[in-house]
């Protein structure tokens, strides 16, 4: 395995990654958006360095992704913006890396609402150079699909556990353009308030306006975010486990 830490893609301090990539050439690479609420949360935490290893280990790349969160300053959409710059950086210098130039993107819990608004919403990815449809598949994990609690909180001034749908909300850009490669959607059966109703929502209101959406929909053991934070009784993550059973099967 080789090892790459706290690479620039764009100039802010917190604009920075780490790759963990196999040895051999001409792999998938998966860019992980870490949780945290939008406030809090780092690449280099402890499990993502083993997720990122696991992922190495059965043949995948995997890129951890800092980006700029409110207590840096950031207010809506840079966290989102940031994003999409490391997405275009990784997919315009993928052959530094070795990699086969397919990319899947991932998140965790803020990074997840983060990835659908990417996925959602073009205009992000494209004011980056490149298309939401450049993305082999969205892997999303506990994800809010209403808007994000953090931005009701700190910049509408309301209670954060107010359910909204609107331009900060990834269920608000669904309708019947609504398109994309591959989704994993995962949540958790003692998520957070409400966590589990937006998930059902979410791939209900896909479905209902493309019933050929290719999204697979998982609900797990576990509290918040649960596999990618805890590992089962194998020692692995289910996060993981889930993730490569949906690569390796194509559908």
């Amino acid at each position: 395995m080789k090892s790459f830490f706290d690479i620039a893609y764009d100039v802010g301090e917190k604009n920075r990654f780490d790759a963990y990539l196999p040895d051999q050439k001409g792999f998938p690479v998966i860019v992980f958006f870490h949780g945290g609420g939008l406030e809090a949360g780092d690449k280099a935490d402890e499990n993502f360095r083993q997720i990122g290893e696991s992922f190495v280990e059965n043949g995948y790349g995997f890129i951890s992704v800092n980006y700029r969160l409110y207590g840096d300053g950031a207010v809506f959409p840079d966290y989102i913006n940031d994003c999409a710059k490391a997405i275009a950086y990784i997919k315009q210098n993928i052959s530094r890396f070795s990699g086969s130039g397919q990319i899947f993107v991932a998140g965790q819990s803020a990074g997840a609402w983060i990835a659908l608004m990417l996925c959602l919403n073009s205009r992000y990815l494209q004011a980056a150079g490149i298309s939401p449809l450049d993305i082999s598949g969205w892997i999303i994990d506990s994800a809010q699909t209403t808007s994000h609690f953090n931005v009701i909180k700190r910049e509408r001034r309301e209670n954060s556990l107010l359910q909204r749908i609107d331009e900060y909300a990834p269920l608000y850009y669904v309708d019947e353009n609504t398109r994309f490669t591959r989704m994993l959607l995962m949540f958790y059966r003692e998520d957070m308030p409400c966590r589990p109703e937006q998930n059902r929502l979410f791939a209900r209101a896909v479905s209902a306006f493309n019933p050929d959406a290719d999204i697979r929909f998982i609900e797990l053991c576990g509290e918040h975010c649960h596999g990618s934070s805890v590992k089962d009784s194998d020692g692995k993550y289910p996060f993981v486990k889930e993730t490569l059973k949906w690569m390796k099967s194509g559908s």
